[in-house]
């Protein structure tokens, strides 16, 4: 009762009183457009990283594109005081609540990194 539909985008959804009952897509590979009644939707994003940028950024990406996080402290890069959280991070679970939970917790990192910069400048020559 399932069916996968990969490198396609969903284009349009239609339904009545706020019950989903057709969906149509776009298959990008036949450049073609399916329809089909359906009543649920599962969709995956965040499967394709747009981090091309960061290679001139001394960020070390994975090889699919995601954001490497082996730093000094929980979530860091390879570039100190830069962090990645979400989709975009290697190895993450790719949910969106784990999203906010990474969040969270590289606030934390972030003060610690914050406060050795602050000390740094504060030291004698």
């Amino acid at each position: 009762n399932i069916e996968v539909h990969t490198n396609s985008e969903i284009v349009g959804l239609t339904g009545e009183n706020g019950v989903l009952n057709c969906v149509r897509w776009r298959d990008h590979n036949e450049h073609t457009e399916g329809e089909r009644p359906v009543s649920h939707v599962f969709l995956f994003i965040g499967a394709d990283p747009t981090t091309n940028w960061l290679s001139t950024c001394d960020v070390t990406l994975d090889d699919k594109g995601f954001v490497c996080t082996n730093g000094k402290r929980p979530l860091e890069t390879s570039h100190p005081g830069v962090f990645a959280i979400g989709d975009i991070r290697s190895g993450s679970v790719k949910r969106v609540a784990a999203a906010v939970g990474e969040g969270a917790q590289v606030v934390a990192s972030l003060h610690g990194f914050l406060a050795e910069q602050d000390a740094k400048t504060k030291e004698p020559a």
